[in-house]
């Protein structure tokens, strides 16, 4: 069934002719009167031009010829094989390395009558017509779905066929797939059954971080598909066995161990858990695993010097040493004769000029030793003095008593709400009096002096830079008032001991690396993602997210990339897929306004052994996917075939299909080309041309 229309106006077409009839008869009329020619030849040259006028108006107006056909659709028929290396792990794999894909299409082959024969390959990828190579490393059920709802959405694909040994090691589980009610899904079972003793690691669960110095757990969950006799479990550190546990009897199920072992040094730490008995397993690659812990050192050793005793450092002794693992230790400075580079930080309490202190003090410069000075209530204006306290020369008379208010521009590190309520409520200190501190450029105050509730511009606390080292400066005495206050308010001074705490951890010398803490694995199987994490730490050393961390990567041939990491609120991670097998540098780069900071390293892509880990071919979990069909071996293929043909005429669709197509694309109408030449050709031989 054919119909005709047009893109533009019908009537068109009648103006069109109307026209050309009118300038064809000027034309002819003109030739009449001139008595040229005879009333016939007018007639037939009045047709031809005629005819060629409506000709042209039929082009114009671009006339199309739709086509209506009922066409019979056939029902679509997918085969998809699973083409992952556990195919290939049982005694049938020369069959189905070498037979086994003729074998197959043979018997589908016959199929091709009833059904729109269709193949593909899944397991690491999804690979259409192409031949059965068992390579894959890694068998991902859940793409397949996904493959077949967007490529096959709206087609008349009405069966599917999986052959598969229905081992699933990357996606979703089989249970939680789904594809369109009204496809007929079958399956094929492949490899071997036969379930041989094995024991493996399932998983290996630890911290990612330790302190330095603390013990820390190494928890193994082993699973075992029958009983085992003398099962010993190892921990290896490098080459090193660190522990061993031994069991008579290891029951079916599953089991965990757990090791304890102590973080003896610092940086990242990798141990490998290896598990093996007295039976001889056909599986022996997941009887190992490997896992690593970064060990992080916190601690700090202080030095108090003082130039008497004072309930002042008492109070700092309370504060340092239950906490941050520091280990503090309390001289007079006339009474020292040990090594300051044995320590990570200096405290002077009331720091007197005497020889002694100076030789302290200028070798603890040129050591780049942080310190926190507590000046007393008196300072004198000597040159010695002002240059521990980061004082331009200054002149003091007398002692002044100030409590404290916050600056509030100072951004280095916070304190919460709680701190800021009490410390204006803080019992005041004893201060050394000045109109003009004159503090060196470097100065970064804390808190300021306030008298009688009025804000001076005097400095109480504050921080400064030599040689790039921090050094902070309590001006005045007293501050064990400050805990003896808050004990009264609280029954407890934890706010006291957190100020403190924070200003220590502030002046502490850290290297900068140490401030982008980042967890790279040495080695990452090719199938699977690449987990970058990263923790960066303030001046404080407290965890801190939203900054810019970028992680860079080079591989063998130098070609760079660049990925920012993902901001969480303690942390920042990273996924990396489908990067190739083989060696890589990487960099992970912070670059903040004030600060670079950067750390790097070496990781490796390497093939991947997940296939290997589990070669049991699981019936039961395949013949989940079964969705109004079978469950069938390899050598009921033909079964699965003849059921296929059966109520096939009852699956082919049909839809009437319209086609269109141009009028000028068809060949007669060349004929329509005479109509002109053949007017051409009678004008010219009546010498009208």
């Amino acid at each position: 069934m054919s119909t005709i229309i047009f893109d533009s106006p019908i009537y068109l077409f009648f103006v069109f002719v109307a026209i050309g009839f009118a300038l064809t008869f000027l034309l002819y009329n003109k030739e009449r009167k001139q008595n040229y020619l005879s009333s016939k030849a007018l007639l037939i040259l009045f047709i031809l031009r005629w005819i060629t006028f409506i000709s042209l108006s039929i082009f114009l107006l671009r006339p199309k010829i739709i086509k209506s056909e009922l066409v019979k659709e056939k029902p679509i028929l997918l085969f998809a094989q699973d083409n992952s290396k556990s195919i290939l792990s049982n005694e049938d794999s020369t069959f189905y390395e070498n037979f086994y894909e003729d074998s197959i299409k043979s018997q589908l082959e016959e199929l091709k009558e009833f059904y729109d024969l269709r193949t593909c390959v899944f397991g690491q990828k999804i690979l259409k017509d192409t031949l059965f190579s068992f390579e894959d490393n890694s068998t991902n059920f859940d793409q397949l779905y996904s493959f077949i709802n967007i490529k096959y959405h709206g087609t008349n694909l009405t069966d599917l066929v999986i052959a598969s040994d229905g081992i699933v090691n990357m996606g979703k589980d089989l249970p939680y797939l789904s594809i369109s009610p009204s496809i007929s899904v079958n399956t094929i079972l492949l490899g071997d059954t036969f379930k041989y003793d094995d024991i493996k690691i399932k998983s290996i669960n630890n911290n990612k971080y330790a302190l330095l110095g603390n013990d820390f757990p190494v928890e193994v969950t082993l699973v075992a598909n029958n009983s085992f006799k003398n099962v010993k479990v190892q921990l290896f550190y490098g080459k090193e066995m660190v522990q061993e546990k031994k069991f008579k009897t290891f029951n079916k199920g599953i089991n965990k161990v757990t090791f304890i072992d102590k973080a003896n040094e610092k940086g990242i730490m990798e141990y490998k858990v290896v598990i093996s008995s007295e039976k001889i397993e056909n599986n022996l690659l997941n009887n190992s695993k490997i896992t690593s812990i970064e060990v992080i050192d916190y601690s700090q050793k202080i030095l108090i010097l003082s130039s008497g005793s004072h309930p002042d450092i008492a109070a700092l002794n309370w504060a340092l040493e239950d906490q941050l693992k520091s280990k503090v230790t309390t001289f007079q400075i006339d009474d020292f004769n040990g090594k300051i580079n044995d320590f990570d930080l200096l405290i002077f309490h009331k720091p007197t000029s005497s020889e002694i202190l100076m030789k302290i003090v200028e070798k603890s410069r040129l050591l780049e030793i942080p310190s926190l000075i507590v000046s007393g209530s008196e300072i004198r204006s000597k040159t010695s003095e002002n240059i521990l306290l980061g004082l331009k020369q200054n002149k003091f008379k007398g002692t002044n008593k100030v409590r404290a208010h916050l600056n509030e521009d100072f951004k280095s590190f916070a304190f919460g709400k709680k701190w800021q309520n009490i410390i204006s409520e803080y019992p005041p200190l004893s201060v050394p009096f000045s109109i003009d501190y004159n503090l060196v450029s470097s100065a970064n105050i804390l808190l300021y002096q306030s008298v009688n509730n009025l804000k001076m511009p005097y400095p109480l606390i504050y921080f400064f830079n030599s040689r790039n080292i921090k050094h902070g400066v309590i001006i005045g005495e007293g501050i064990w008032r400050w805990k003896m206050a808050e004990y009264k308010l609280n029954n407890n001074a934890y706010i006291f001991k957190d100020f403190i705490r924070k200003i220590i951890q502030y002046l502490k010398k850290t290297d900068k690396k140490s401030r982008l803490n980042s967890l790279v694995p040495k080695n990452s199987f090719e199938n699977k993602s690449l987990c970058i994490y990263t923790e960066y730490y303030n001046e404080l050393m407290e965890v801190e997210s939203g900054a810019d961390i970028v992680f860079s990567y080079k591989d063998s041939s130098g070609k760079e990339n660049f990925k920012n990491l993902i901001s969480r609120d303690n942390f920042y991670d990273l996924k990396l897929s489908g990067l190739p097998i083989g060696d890589y540098s990487y960099k992970i780069i912070l670059n903040n306004e004030n600060e670079l900071l950067k750390t790097e390293g070496k990781f490796s892509i390497i093939p991947s052994n997940i296939e290997k880990l589990n070669t049991v071919a699981n019936p039961k979990k395949l013949a989940v996917l079964n969705q109004n069909g079978g469950s069938y071996q390899f050598s009921e293929i033909k079964s699965l075939v003849d059921n296929l043909k059966k109520d096939n005429n009852l699956k082919i669709k049909t839809h009437i299909e319209k086609k269109q197509q141009d009028l000028i694309n068809y060949k007669w109408l060349l004929f329509l080309l005479i109509f002109p030449f053949f007017e051409w050709f009678l004008r010219k031989n009546k010498g009208l041309l």
